[in-house]
């Protein structure tokens, strides 16, 4: 192999490196809530909204909602004590699964990014995030699909 060769090789492979570190990176704080659904309504509990780990509770700007009915998930964002946004997770843009990135939701095809409400902050996207309509009870949080 000759230098040059070498060189182009070890660069794609620092930018793999660094591309699937920043992938498992996005990955690793997303949580998946346990959600029951009942008359094409998604229930789950407010409780989701928070981790629990060696007796420290630390709560959760948002969880994420998968459902056999629906092809992409749906991310569910703590807005206030009282009000969640419910937000289907395809770009509008292109189709492709949004990947949430704290307060917003980001394209990894094109770059579009939206805010927690699903409104378009950042092009190519033109059009804002499918909503579903979300009301709240004490103990739970339910998400209307139709």
């Amino acid at each position: 192999m000759e230098r040059k060769e070498f060189i182009q090789q070890c660069g794609k492979i620092c930018l793999g490196g660094i591309l699937m570190g920043g992938l498992l990176e996005s990955c690793a704080g997303n949580y998946y809530a346990t959600t029951t659904l009942a008359n094409d309504q998604i229930a789950i509990k407010k409780s989701e909204f928070f981790e629990v780990k060696n007796g420290i509770s630390k709560p959760r700007k948002y969880v994420l909602v998968k459902n056999e009915k629906l092809s992409f998930p749906i991310s569910v964002y703590k807005i206030n004590e009282d009000t969640y946004s419910a937000l289907y997770m395809e770009c509008t843009h292109n189709s492709c699964e949004l990947n949430p990135n704290g307060d917003f939701l980001i394209c990894p095809c094109h770059g579009s990014e939206f805010s927690n409400l699903g409104k378009v902050q950042n092009p190519p996207a033109e059009t804002d995030l499918k909503k579903y309509n979300v009301i709240s009870d004490h103990e739970n949080i339910y998400i209307q699909l139709s």
